[in-house]
């Protein structure tokens, strides 16, 4: 693949919403939804947190499934825009997660912001998956613009 193949490459083919739904769902629902609800007791904070896993991976599941192409982008984004959130609202208020956010308002400017390594992973995947949404926000305009330019060309 040469530089201009690159270039020219359409984001929206590598960032589609189902390729990402089904990205997320297998891990989402392996890691936290799966091995969580058959270690853990029916009583245990992680069991409850396994639960909402498993109405998060229906919802994928049913965006995957009944849905396509604009509405399919415009569900992926909006939910996964939610849960991406309030992951990140959990993680800061959480104390044990050591998150911070710290900036220096003298020039250079230096912005910190530090977490858990170990949420880097779904919080990447949920942002990603939310990407796939907003990028294909419009996706039938975009191919009817396309096909209209090329009835122009003829």
């Amino acid at each position: 693949m040469n530089l201009k193949q690159i270039m020219e490459c359409d984001f929206r083919n590598l960032f589609r919403p189902s390729l990402w739904l089904v990205i997320v769902f297998i891990p989402h629902t392996l890691f936290n939804v799966l091995i969580p609800l058959t270690q853990q007791n029916v009583d245990s904070e992680y069991y409850t947190s396994a639960s909402y896993g498993f109405l998060n991976s229906v919802v994928l599941f049913a965006i995957f499934m009944f849905s396509e192409g604009k509405s399919q982008a415009r569900l992926t984004a909006v939910i996964s825009g939610a849960v991406f959130i309030w992951m990140i609202a959990v993680m800061a208020l959480d104390p044990s997660n050591d998150f911070a956010i710290s900036a220096e308002l003298t020039p250079p400017f230096i912005y910190k912001i530090s977490f858990d390594f170990d949420l880097a992973p779904p919080l990447i995947l949920w942002a990603l998956l939310t990407l796939s949404g907003l990028l294909n926000w419009n996706h039938e305009a975009a191919a009817k613009e396309k096909a209209e330019k090329v009835d122009l060309d003829i």
